[in-house]
């Protein structure tokens, strides 16, 4: 008996060592305790429940929900003037894929006959739009045309999205925005069809590897980490990382030192984790 409990004992205190262990290596950067979240909408439906203080999100989104969506305009609002991080948003395919060309030289393309222009502002987004049209591109090699044609052979590109308005979301039972738009256009003028899938934020590494999915199109940061991953398209985009509160607490939250105290939240995996949590020792 006594040496069953102590085994049991042992099995606890190495669980217990395990989870104090991945606890060390994670701090804060700022707020007493972090959430991560399914998405950043459900970031927006925690703060208006109250179970988070603070959020951080895309500013393309927090933008779009603060001045379009009554759910949340009349309540919550974005910390004038506390930008997070700076960046830029790309379209991410497997390493070696020749798609990344052919998605590379539309995107310019349709930068220069004004489609891009005209998708932008339905979305309110037109200044934020970065394509470099003096971009060009070296041929495919032998091992981007294989992967080309394994898309090609299936005759569609299968883009991985989340529910992310204004960039891809449901409305009226029909997926809209600007990347479902831009994605298709960049499908049209490169001759393949556009099947999006809704997809884990999470497991977005995996799917694209296991070519569940030929690409993530879903307002994605570009990162070092991700260049050295995958293939990555010029930016399109630019976008920032802001904190979104309740306006009942726009005194009370001016600066992330104000936030000491608050519970702040971001999509798990995101841009917004990153400005939040802060990794190792």
């Amino acid at each position: 008996m006594k040496k069953a409990l102590a085994l049991i004992l042992a099995v606890l205190l190495a669980v217990g060592a395990v989870f104090t262990l991945a606890s060390c290596g994670e701090k804060l950067n700022f707020g007493k305790e972090f959430k991560a979240l399914s998405s950043q909408k459900d970031l927006l439906f925690q703060l208006n429940a109250q179970s988070v203080d603070v959020g951080v999100m895309d500013s393309v989104m927090a933008g779009y929900y603060m001045s379009q969506d009554s759910t949340y305009s009349g309540s919550l609002m974005i910390v004038e003037g506390l930008v997070l991080a700076t960046e830029q948003y790309g379209v991410a395919v497997r390493k070696g894929s020749g798609l990344m060309k052919k998605i590379n030289a539309a995107l310019v393309e349709l930068t220069k006959d004004g489609t891009v222009g005209t998708i932008a502002e339905k979305y309110g987004l037109a200044s934020e739009v970065c394509i470099d049209t003096s971009a060009t591109f070296t041929e495919m090699t032998e091992a981007e045309k294989a992967d080309w044609d394994y898309v090609v052979n299936q005759g569609k590109m299968i883009v991985g999205y989340t529910d992310f308005a204004p960039i891809s979301w449901e409305k009226d039972g029909e997926l809209v925005g600007f990347d479902v738009e831009l994605a298709k256009a960049v499908g049209a003028k490169i001759g393949l069809a556009v099947e999006f899938k809704l997809i884990d934020w999470n497991a977005k590494e995996a799917l694209i590897e296991a070519k569940t999915i030929d690409c993530i199109w879903n307002g994605m940061t570009i990162t070092e980490e991700r260049l050295n991953a995958w293939e990555i398209s010029i930016p399109y985009m630019n976008n920032k990382q802001v904190a979104v509160i309740r306006k009942a607490d726009a005194e009370k939250y001016k600066t992330t030192a104000d936030m000491k105290d608050a519970i702040v939240a971001a999509e798990s995996g995101s841009a917004g984790e990153s400005c939040i949590v802060k990794k190792g020792k």
